[in-house]
């Protein structure tokens, strides 16, 4: 059990993708009122921004596909209410690949997402994995300051992968990376990766890259 501002006990419990899909009552839409210029080596606070007329974005429609590529979830539980959550799989190249995290609009800045992403590391170090990876998308600013605060690093820029969808989109992928060699703050972590946590089995897919939202 977690207290955070409000003191507001927030437990992070294990889910089946089951358990973690039932998402009709929660609200995990974010306000876009910028697109950010991404740029590798420069903190998310001095990439520039293009301001746009605000809308709302929600990955709904996408949510019960990523469910089922997922292979372990973690929700957050505010007395027995699903708050958050966060889905995991074993991705193709040794990393943990964050299918989806997401945390109801009522409950975030209460670091309801840093105990999702800390269960998601502890499971990625049991499993003896390299790192974990997600990715989102430049128009999501929050998100990309939320991973680098917590110690991702920046590792792929991709300004084509949602032309398919939309020719027209001003949204570019960005692929974030934490790994043993990330930053100092997260060492103490990082180098146990390797040498701690149980011995797994790891049935290795190709994986996705769905939007974390």
């Amino acid at each position: 059990m977690f207290w955070l501002e409000r003191r507001v006990p927030i437990v992070i419990v294990p889910a089946n993708a089951a358990y973690v899909g039932g998402v009709e009552n929660q609200d995990f839409s974010f306000l876009v009122d910028a697109f950010c210029e991404p740029e590798f080596g420069r903190s998310v606070a001095d990439w520039v921004q293009r301001p746009v007329s605000p809308y709302w974005k929600d990955y709904r429609a996408t949510q019960n596909e990523t469910q089922e590529a997922s292979d372990v979830g973690f929700g957050a539980l505010d007395d027995q209410m699903s708050v958050g959550r966060i889905l995991i799989s074993h991705n193709w190249n040794d990393y943990c690949l964050v299918d989806d995290i997401a945390v109801d609009t009522l409950y975030r800045g209460l670091g309801v997402g840093r105990l999702l992403m800390d269960a998601c590391m502890d499971w990625a170090r049991a499993e003896r994995l390299a790192g974990i990876m997600l990715e989102t998308q430049n128009n999501n600013i929050a998100a990309c300051r939320f991973y680098e605060r917590y110690g991702f690093e920046l590792g792929g820029i991709d300004r084509l992968l949602y032309g398919g969808l939309s020719p027209r989109t001003g949204e570019i992928a960005l692929f974030w990376y934490f790994s043993s060699t990330g930053r100092a703050d997260r060492l103490d972590q990082a180098q146990l990766w390797k040498t701690t946590g149980n011995q797994s089995s790891r049935n290795f897919c190709p994986g996705c890259m769905p939007c974390p939202g």
